[in-house]
Order: structure tokens, then sequence, then C-alpha cells
């Protein structure tokens, strides 16, 4: 037996007897998977996108609990919540701030040359240790 006569067992598929069988069954179950993630996808949509509503406008009830919801409450707690995001987006831009300032001390310190040795160290350690284990695996 030479190489030319495994590579012609390898070379044509086998046939089995079941082979339409089991192409329907795994096309059936692909095509099913796919309409669950579509569906899935959709209805999580939708409840977000309801959520997202909800919360926007700040209806406090929905009806539940007896709660009655009027235009003028609503647009209060709706202008109430905008003013609330403002100032969250007031803390983020400082927080967004800070970590710019503390990412261009960090490129300060990468430009410096203590930086740029002790990574060539650490990346000539990584390669050896690459090395090393190659030639472990090949012994």
């Amino acid at each position: 037996m030479n190489d030319n006569d495994i590579a012609d067992l390898f070379a044509a598929a086998p046939a089995y007897d079941d082979a339409p069988v089991f192409a329907g069954r795994v096309t059936r179950m692909l095509r099913f998977r796919l309409w669950l993630r579509q569906g899935l996808v959709v209805l999580a949509g939708f409840v977000g996108g309801i959520y997202a509503l909800a919360q926007f406008i700040q209806l406090p009830s929905l009806g539940i609990g007896g709660g009655t919801v009027t235009l003028q409450k609503a647009a209060v707690d709706s202008d109430q919540a905008l003013q609330t995001s403002a100032q969250v987006f007031d803390v983020v831009q400082v927080r967004a701030m800070d970590m710019l300032n503390s990412w261009t001390h960090a490129l300060g310190l990468m430009q410096t040359p203590v930086y740029f040795w002790v990574s060539f160290v650490l990346c000539l350690a990584f390669l050896g240790l690459y090395y090393a284990n190659s030639q472990e695996e090949s012994i």
C-alpha cells in the first residue's frame, strides 16, 4: 500500500443507506433553529422596545394596582427622567475625560526607554518559552 492508495480511500465520501434521511433531518433542524433564533430576536426587540418606552414615559403602574396616570403627570415624570439622564451624561463625561487623561499619562510612560526594554525582554522571554515548548513536543 502506498500513499496514492490512502489518498484514494479518502478521496470519495462513503455512501450510507440513510444519507437522504440524515440530510433531511439535519436540514429540518437547521431551519427550525434559524426560525427559532429569528423569532427570539424579534420577541426580544419587541419586549425591549416596550420596556424602553415604559421607562421613557415612566408610567408608574400601567393600570396595575389602581394607579391613575394623567398626561400632565407623565410629562412631569418624563421631564424628571430627562434631567436625571442629563446628569448621568455629565458624570459619564467627567469620568471619560479622567480616563482619557490617565491614558495619555500611560501613553507617555510607554514612550520611555525603560518601557521599551521591559517589553522587549518580555517578548523575548515569551518567544524563548514558545521555542522551548515546541522543542519538547517534537521529542
